[in-house]
């Protein structure tokens, strides 16, 4: 082999093994490390102090900023509910999950069609989609079940020791939609639940962006759906699909 082969297939010699390293010894560990590096740079962002950016912005931006804001929750459809919710809506890419005391019911998060209902032995204290497309569920008793997301079916279940079982109070709680996680915003929101009320307030200014009634008490609001844009808030014996649009 002549000398002026030497480097590149060097190189390529090189590549290789970096390559075959990398996929069968470092590859979760680099997955690891990019994933921390993410949480870290998400909960620095998450620490800045807001009231340390300058009161008055120019003026140019000031409007773009006003017109970006302009937010609103458009109601996709609203579905009649004939039991109590006793933990918040849960959903994923395709369903939306309901508990009701010791109940699971199942539905099509765009059309409202029930897939399945599923009752186990007790009271539903925990609710957790986990990976395996199943659905891991604790209740009162300390048994755990892993169901199956797309047909309700038992996969295992386990008992465990008795867990202490804690009243579920109807409190919804404020729900922070961060730009992270919706890119159209150009800073967070926040969504404020009151009695018979949804706010939206910017979590720079505290201004009130846009406020929704209903004519029952809100009882919980599901965490936030990035694909469809949407929360699901039940009230009164009702749920319903609230679109988050920017304008």
């Amino acid at each position: 082999m002549k000398k002026k082969h030497y480097i590149p297939t060097l190189l390529i010699v090189i590549t290789l093994i970096v390559s075959v390293y990398y996929v069968f010894f470092r590859q979760n560990d680099i997955e690891v490390r990019l994933e921390q590096g993410r949480f870290i740079f998400n909960q620095h962002i998450r620490n800045i102090e807001l009231d340390r950016f300058p009161l008055r912005l120019p003026l140019e931006f000031e409007r773009f900023w006003r017109e970006f804001q302009n937010i609103q929750l458009r109601k996709e459809w609203t579905a009649e509910l004939t039991f109590d919710l006793t933990l918040q809506p849960f959903f994923d890419l395709r369903n939306v999950y309901l508990v009701s005391f010791d109940k699971i019911a199942v539905y099509d998060k765009n059309t409202m069609e029930n897939i399945w209902l599923k009752q186990i032995d007790n009271v539903i204290e925990s609710f957790t989609l986990i990976d395996g497309n199943n659905l891991l569920v604790v209740d009162t008793d300390g048994t755990a079940y892993a169901i199956n997301r797309n047909t309700g079916e038992m996969s295992w279940s386990h008992n465990f020791d008795a867990i202490h079982y804690y009243f579920h109070s109807f409190v919804a709680k404020p729900l922070q939609i961060s730009n992270t996680v919706d890119r159209r915003l150009l800073t967070s929101v926040i969504i404020f639940p009151t009695n018979h009320e949804i706010h939206i307030l910017d979590n720079v200014t505290g201004e009130i962006q846009f406020t929704m009634e209903f004519d029952d008490q809100i009882f919980y609001i599901s965490d936030y759906d990035p694909v469809e844009h949407a929360i699901y808030v039940a009230y009164g014996n009702n749920i319903t699909k609230l679109i988050l649009e920017t304008r």
